[in-house]
């Protein structure tokens, strides 16, 4: 993550838990990415990632916060939305990439995503540790969305 989104995440946890609200954080990343980028090169690929951006943004809500995360893989901050919210958006983004089709130069293609959901349920005074734990459940949740076969939405368990 950029350090631009490091510092809206910050700001967003501190709003959220100055104001007692949830703050949900969800990482999503293209399936089987490198299949795109050898089947029909690079330049197809960079289309994807910015037409799957679009996509997902047309889909958020105004103070959502959607960043590329690195590679193919993208973050979304969801103010104010707790684990059943950000299931329903996840899924609702999983639904539409799995249902797109992407075209660059004449060529269509598919893809699907999986997505990793962490939820600010607690207190913490330790913003840079929230901040990192939360990251770190979200990762988590996407790594068992790939494990369990991908194309699907895992949501973290409670962080300890």
């Amino acid at each position: 993550m950029v350090r631009r989104e490091y510092t809206q995440l910050e700001h967003q946890l501190k709003w959220a838990e100055k104001r007692g609200t949830s703050l949900a954080l969800l990482i999503f990343d293209i399936d089987h990415f490198k299949k795109v980028n050898d089947k029909y090169g690079h330049l197809a690929g960079d289309h994807v990632l910015a037409e799957l951006a679009q996509l997902a943004k047309g889909l958020v809500r105004k103070n959502d916060i959607l960043a590329r995360f690195g590679g193919e893989e993208f973050v979304l901050i969801a103010p104010n939305t707790g684990e059943k919210g950000a299931y329903k958006l996840g899924e609702r983004i999983r639904r539409a990439v799995e249902s797109h089709t992407f075209q660059y130069e004449g060529e269509k293609m598919s893809v699907t995503v999986s997505i990793g959901i962490a939820v600010l349920d607690e207190s913490n005074d330790d913003q840079q540790k929230l901040q990192e734990e939360l990251i770190k459940a979200a990762d988590e949740a996407l790594y068992l969305a790939k494990n369990k076969g991908r194309n699907r939405v895992e949501i973290s368990s409670k962080r300890e």
